[in-house]
């Protein structure tokens, strides 16, 4: 691989890192806003309730809700802290290696626990 090519790889991946880093405070305070601002969403946000409530949510609810919808938030910042290390890899011109194939199997596993987490949820 030429050093061109390999500057690029390491600018992108220096980027997306910025990026992973970025999302992992975001995603769980967006959770947070949400759940906070639940009562005031226009009827039908982002959300498949089987049954709509009727009135609004209590602080007790809305507190239950959002420690629920922490199993799935939890397994998706895993999922970018992994994404952040594997990137970090990259930006140091680290392709193949031990750490590589780690976090390409912990992304495999955060994968299959998404899916859990929100089957369940």
């Amino acid at each position: 691989m030429d050093n061109d090519s390999m500057n690029h790889i390491q600018r992108a991946s220096r980027r997306y890192r910025w990026l992973f880093k970025v999302l992992i405070v975001c995603v769980p305070v967006f959770d947070l806003l949400y759940w906070a601002s639940f009562n005031h969403l226009p009827e039908g946000f982002m959300i498949n309730l089987p049954v709509v409530p009727a009135q609004d949510l209590s602080i007790l609810s809305l507190s239950l809700a959002f420690l629920a919808s922490l199993l799935p938030v939890s397994v998706a910042v895993y999922g970018l802290v992994t994404l952040r290390a594997l990137f970090k890899l990259y930006e140091n011109a680290i392709m193949f290696s031990a750490d590589n194939v780690r976090c390409f199997r912990r992304l495999g596993y955060v994968f299959i626990s998404w899916v859990i987490a929100n089957a369940a949820f």
